[in-house]
């Protein structure tokens, strides 16, 4: 699935990556511990957590995870 098409589907906004809306995504790890992302996680995915800290996008970035979902009504601000 494209990410464009599972911001439809989450009716979820993009807030950063616009140009990367065609990149395909095989699957989705959910969790709220890093360490655990980092011991699981597989090729294009997505993750979806709860966390809305730095932590979340460093381990992101070290995984290679190309695409973040916040869950539970979290909203990212930007600075």
């Amino acid at each position: 699935m494209k990410i464009k098409e599972i911001s439809t589907v989450l009716e979820a906004a993009i807030i950063a990556g616009e140009q990367n809306r065609d990149i395909e995504i095989d699957s989705a790890c959910g969790a709220d511990l890093m360490s655990d992302v980092m011991a699981f996680v597989k090729e294009n995915v997505v993750l979806l957590t709860g966390l809305i800290n730095l932590q979340v996008v460093r381990t992101a970035e070290m995984m290679d995870i190309k695409v973040i979902v916040f869950v539970r009504a979290k909203i990212l601000h930007r600075k």
